[in-house]
């Protein structure tokens, strides 16, 4: 597996678990992220996009997500992120809302909407205010704490907080996300397919586009494309925390300046003195001397 492919790359992703032939995968994973009753267990998907756009592979903000409607009706938006997007919390509250709000009202029935889920399973930490790896949110009372509806829900998946040695690997969805970070250990990944069907099938599904040179190359112009953005995305942060730090400075010193200003004001130093001496233009000093200020 030294040569095979990264599940957690979007367009491998999608592969996956977001075609007609691996629907099995699909509805398993949606099964251990839910976690919903026995006899709520999801048992049939409709994948709405189930095809790759290929005007989405060279762009690197393009989003290769999986819709689906389950067969109880529900909506599902699933996307897979390698890389942080500082607005991710209303990034994904934005379009799961769009995707509730697209759907058709007959004769104002708004009782007959469907709920609308997002999952979002990121290989970085996003929610630092819990220790959960799987986080999950509706529209609750803040003081009370129960639900307004369970019309629009919201998960998050961090890969990063699941270490290998705390998994349980009798829970589906540990299994899961251990078989998207440990995607290049074989000995892992054998253990994994041993104890979930689903996953045997998933890892089948990866080898065999790791060794199709069309699916490959794809998947390097794919990757490429994102640490691009990623780097992008990275020296523009630092840059701009450069020029924070830069205009802390020049801030820091026009402070100084105008409280220099203000004792010589409150010494009864003359104007045009203090003009000479800070730099400041008159109309400057005019505004601190109608200030607040220290008396000293």
């Amino acid at each position: 597996m030294s040569q095979g492919l990264d599940p957690k790359v979007d367009i491998v992703f999608k592969s996956i678990f977001g075609t007609e032939e691996n629907k099995g995968i699909l509805i398993s994973f949606l099964n251990a992220v839910l976690a919903w009753k026995k006899d709520q267990q999801i048992i049939a998907v409709k994948i709405l996009n189930p095809y790759l756009e290929q005007e989405y592979i060279d762009d690197s903000y393009g989003i290769l997500d999986i819709k689906v409607q389950l067969g109880s009706g529900e909506l599902v938006d699933v996307e897979m992120q390698i890389g942080d997007r500082a607005n991710m919390e209303r990034r994904s509250t934005y379009y799961i809302c769009r995707i509730f709000g697209d759907q058709k009202i007959t004769k104002g029935r708004y009782q007959n909407l469907k709920r609308a889920i997002g999952i979002n399973i990121l290989d970085f930490v996003r929610i630092k205010n819990s220790r959960h790896y799987h986080s999950s949110y509706r529209m609750r009372e803040v003081k009370e704490n129960f639900d307004l509806t369970d019309a629009i829900e919201i998960h998050f998946i961090e890969l990063p907080k699941l270490y290998r040695e705390l998994a349980d690997y009798k829970k589906p969805l540990d299994r899961w996300a251990m078989f998207l970070k440990g995607w290049d250990d074989m000995e892992l990944l054998e253990r994994l397919s041993e104890e979930d069907p689903a996953i045997a099938q998933a890892k089948r599904a990866l080898e065999k586009m790791a060794s199709d040179p069309r699916a490959k190359e794809i998947y390097e112009q794919r990757l490429k494309t994102i640490m691009d953005r990623n780097s992008d995305l990275y020296e523009a942060e630092m840059k701009g925390k450069l020029e924070g730090q830069r205009e802390g400075i020049r801030e820091g010193i026009r402070e100084g300046i105008r409280e220099l200003a203000m004792k010589l004001l409150n010494r009864g130093i003359d104007i045009d003195v203090i003009i000479e001496t800070s730099g400041l233009s008159r109309q400057e000093i005019e505004l601190i001397k109608q200030a607040p200020g220290e008396t000293d």
